[in-house]
């Protein structure tokens, strides 16, 4: 045998005996466990943690904080009761102020070091949008998004499951009302100058397309400032009927403002996202505080996803009132709180049908499960293993005496 071949066979056995103490050590073991351990992050016996990062404070932070004191007065009442399965449900929750790059920080936080189980109530479509990759990437469900941005829906990404309607489905209702029931044809878009208003005004677009009509003027403004005069100039020269609105409640609410101070009054609408409360609170406090000099208020109109927090025939608004004032006594009713709390909802009937043995991919089987539910509102949800969109309802809403009423277009 000459020196190569001894030196071959030699590097045979060199490996072979490598492998032999790899096994003997447990190390194909070891890795076996760290993939079991992470379908199980966050589960102890008594414990399900799971992880959220929302507008707590800053300009949007009635949405954020509604939105997961919606779900705390859900989850509080089922760990009362002895949580699921012997287990308590622990929110961790962050602030991320509706910043981008801090919605990132918060999930490698929640994902790495608190091992959360699964992502939820994340608010915003910039800020939620920067992280669906990572959520991808880590096998980590993400749930009950305050969010109806597309990119959130298409491309189907098998760990993300909605529950509330689009943006496309909101500002579709909105451009039928426009034209069908008031025979508008001229429809202009304000939008704030990210991955949220451009959302917004492709939904808008979409709508007037099956109109046979097109955008009749479109203007934007910075995230975070209030610096909405100069597309307020735009959309008025165009002469819209009515303006469909994307962004946040205060710049919002200047904009209607400023356009009825100089005698525009066209119709004004805007989606969900904005926070109705909020938005109303800020119309009223730019009038002179006074709810009367809110000019034209049945001409202000959002679209909401959830039945109105008035609805106490529906069952979940009546559960929600109740449990809101046992555990949130500080907190009005709100449209926001209302949608954390079906989000809330949704969750613990995915977690109760997984069972006790918990996992990641025993969550996703459970959601994927979940077939004509109907959480008390009158509506169902299905979802399926290409199907994780939720509802599809939208309701139209106007101000009316301070606040946004439901009517029928």
């Amino acid at each position: 045998m000459n020196k190569k071949m001894i030196c071959g066979v030699v590097s045979i056995m060199v490996v072979a005996l490598l492998i032999t103490s790899m096994i003997y050590m447990g190390y194909f073991e070891k890795e076996e466990e760290e993939e079991a351990i992470g379908e199980t992050n966050g589960i102890t016996e008594d414990t399900i943690t799971i992880g959220s990062s929302a507008a707590i404070t800053g300009h949007a932070s009635f949405l954020g904080s509604q939105t997961i004191n919606g779900s705390l007065a859900y989850i509080k009442e089922i760990n009362a009761n002895g949580g699921i399965h012997g287990r308590q449900i622990r929110l961790i929750s962050y602030d991320d102020q509706y910043d981008p790059p801090q919605t990132v920080t918060n999930t490698q936080k929640l994902i790495v070091e608190d091992e959360a189980f699964l992502l939820f109530d994340y608010v915003g479509t910039p800020t939620s949008v920067k992280i669906i990759d990572t959520a991808q990437e880590a096998n980590i469900p993400l749930v009950g998004l305050f969010t109806g941005a597309e990119a959130l829906r298409e491309p189907f990404r098998p760990y993300i499951f909605n529950a509330r309607a689009s943006y496309y489905d909101e500002t579709g209702a909105a451009v039928d009302h426009f034209v069908d029931d008031l025979g508008f044809t001229k429809i202009a878009v304000l939008y704030q100058e990210d991955a949220f208003g451009l959302a917004g005004l492709t939904g808008v677009e979409l709508g007037l397309v099956e109109h046979g009509l097109n955008v009749a003027a479109k203007a934007t403004y910075v995230r975070g400032t209030m610096d909405v005069e100069d597309a307020l100039e735009t959309i008025e020269a165009s002469d819209a009927e009515a303006v469909v609105m994307i962004g946040t409640y205060s710049p919002l609410a200047k904009f209607v403002t400023l356009a009825r101070d100089q005698g525009y009054s066209p119709y004004f609408h805007t989606v969900s996202f904005v926070g109705s409360e909020a938005f109303a609170e800020e119309l009223i406090d730019r009038s002179g505080g006074n709810v009367a000099d809110v000019t034209d208020g049945h001409k202000i109109l959002v679209t909401q996803v959830v039945p109105s927090p008035d609805s106490i025939e529906l069952s979940l608004v009546e559960e929600y009132l109740n449990l809101s004032a046992k555990y949130f006594p500080q907190d009005s009713p709100n449209y926001v709180a209302l949608e954390g709390f079906l989000n809330a909802k949704i969750l613990v009937q995915a977690l109760e049908a997984a069972g006790e043995d918990l996992t990641r991919t025993n969550f996703v089987n459970a959601m994927e499960s979940i077939s004509g539910y109907d959480p008390g509102i009158g509506k169902t949800i299905t979802y399926g293993t290409d199907d994780h969109r939720g509802l599809d309802e939208v309701y139209l809403s106007h101000f009316v005496g301070g606040s946004f009423v439901l009517f029928e277009a």
